[in-house]
């Protein structure tokens, strides 16, 4: 109690102790400018107001209007034209102060009120990294043994082809649930800034050959049309192997995914005007309209309801990608002519090495299938 009131009385007595030297400097630098509402009564003012909030700076405005009437008024020279221009005089500064010690105080509670929403939002953000991390491990600690047995049973020689294909099913399936459970952990860490990279210099085309390798079961099964175009060889930039493999398998499944079967999926590595290289995606799929690029790079976003009720997932991939590739300071940009007209994702990696000739090699679906196999 005794420290809120000390507190009052301090805001308080800072206002008269402004206003009182305010006062004092303006009596002694009479005959400077004005002869008696000088800047240092607003000085005063913005002072108590924002150092002791709307009261102070009230209290301000009074006194430095009593005291710039002391000051005004000269008994010896009084006449109705002055004290007329003298009252005008106060009703401006007065109106002038006013509005100042408001204006301070809304600016304060405005701030005190961002402060206490960042001070929220940060421990949201805390708490809602804590739970996923929970909740992932404690998910994933059942699904492991899970897939282990699906493992096991599906190399079981005993069991018949239709119970193997209904194993690889469930194997599938879990797959895909520690999928969508690692992609909520990998955007929480970028969103939260702690994304960790074991950088190196590598060569993408290696990470991304791995990327075709995991994906080559889906490619044979839709009976893609898959070509490589290599224009740039033997290019290393500094990135974390895992990580591009995991964009490179990301953009991979996408085309995939969103590219019918008999498809075409194309690969080209090249360098860029300012040396750098690039990756592009390019499918035949089912494109993007133009109101979705906007936004397809965002956590959640699938591009509409039709295209998540045909195709499922979270729509995290494409944010996980952009986050990992902005990490290596590149760019993972999206291109489309529109719906049914396929769609570009361009990947781009600053180099730590330029030594990449300008030859031109090019694979075909079933070469670099069969390079996985």
């Amino acid at each position: 109690m005794w420290r809120a009131v000390g507190n009052i009385a301090s805001r308080y007595g800072l206002a008269a102790i402004a206003v009182g030297a305010a006062a004092v400097a303006t009596h002694f630098l009479a005959g400077v400018g004005d002869a008696g509402i000088t800047p240092l009564f607003f000085a005063a003012v913005l002072l108590s107001a924002w150092y002791g909030g709307l009261g102070p700076g009230l209290l301000a405005t009074f006194l430095s209007g009593a005291a710039a009437a002391v000051l005004l008024i000269e008994p010896h020279s009084i006449t109705r034209q002055g004290v007329e221009d003298h009252i005008l005089r106060l009703c401006v500064f007065t109106t002038v102060a006013l509005l100042t010690s408001s204006l301070h105080g809304a600016i304060k509670r405005a701030a005190e009120a961002s402060r206490l929403a960042k001070e929220a939002a940060e421990s949201a953000s805390a708490a809602k990294s804590r739970f996923l991390a929970m909740v992932s491990h404690e998910l994933r600690t059942p699904l492991s043994p899970v897939l282990m047995v699906a493992d096991l049973l599906e190399r079981d020689p005993s069991l018949s082809d239709a119970v193997r294909a209904d194993i690889r099913t469930i194997r599938r399936n879990v797959d895909l649930e520690i999928r969508l459970i690692e992609d909520l952990v990998d955007l929480t860490r970028i969103g939260a800034g702690k994304l960790h990279l074991r950088t190196e210099p590598i060569d993408p085309a290696e990470a991304l050959q791995a990327a075709v390798q995991v994906c080559g079961g889906d490619l044979r099964e839709k009976e893609l049309d898959f070509r490589m175009d290599r224009q740039a060889e033997a290019c290393r930039v500094n990135g974390d192997a895992v990580r591009l493999q995991q964009v490179f398998w990301n953009l991979i499944r996408n085309a995939i995914k969103f590219t019918p079967a008999g498809g075409k999926i194309r690969i080209t590595i090249r360098m860029t005007a300012d040396r750098q290289m690039a990756i592009e995606f390019t499918d035949s799929g089912i494109g993007i309209e133009q109101p979705q690029l906007a936004k397809i790079f965002q956590a959640f976003e699938q591009g509409g309801p039709d295209i998540q009720a045909r195709f499922g997932g979270l729509g995290l991939g494409l944010a996980i990608c952009q986050g990992i590739v902005e990490a290596h300071r590149g760019s993972v940009t999206a291109a489309s002519a529109g719906k049914g007209m396929g769609a570009t994702f361009t990947v781009t990696l600053p180099l730590v090495m330029e030594s990449c000739s300008g030859e031109s090699t090019q694979s075909s679906c079933s070469r670099s299938l069969a390079s996985a196999e």
